[in-house]
């Protein structure tokens, strides 16, 4: 819903999401191709039914953005020596790479 020309309100569903219902403003919203019909001021559970029935949680993780998101989290969980073999690996593959473009 919109609150007025700086906010709107947004709802995760929380239990899924964790993004609960909230008001915020519009620079800290980033849109997305991904819709859901609802009605004007809908209750929890007919936001969480129309978010399941679109199946929007699977459509998200396969969209570029959360791949992003996923991989960042990944790498920043990673422990020193995995930051090591991160390193080790893409030598090797730029070695692999550069023997082939100078054949």
């Amino acid at each position: 819903d919109i609150v007025d020309k700086n906010k709107c309100l947004i709802d995760g569903p929380a239990d899924i999401t964790g993004v609960a219902r909230q008001v915020i403003s519009y620079t800290r919203v980033a849109l997305t191709d991904l819709t859901v019909k609802i009605e004007k001021n809908a209750k929890k559970g007919d936001i969480k039914a129309a978010w399941e029935s679109e199946d929007i949680l699977a459509k998200w993780e396969a969209t570029s953005w959360a791949k992003k998101l996923a991989s960042k989290k990944k790498r920043a969980n990673l422990s020193d020596f995995g930051r090591f073999k991160v390193m080790v690996a893409k030598k090797q593959k730029n070695a692999i790479i550069a023997k082939k473009l100078a054949a």
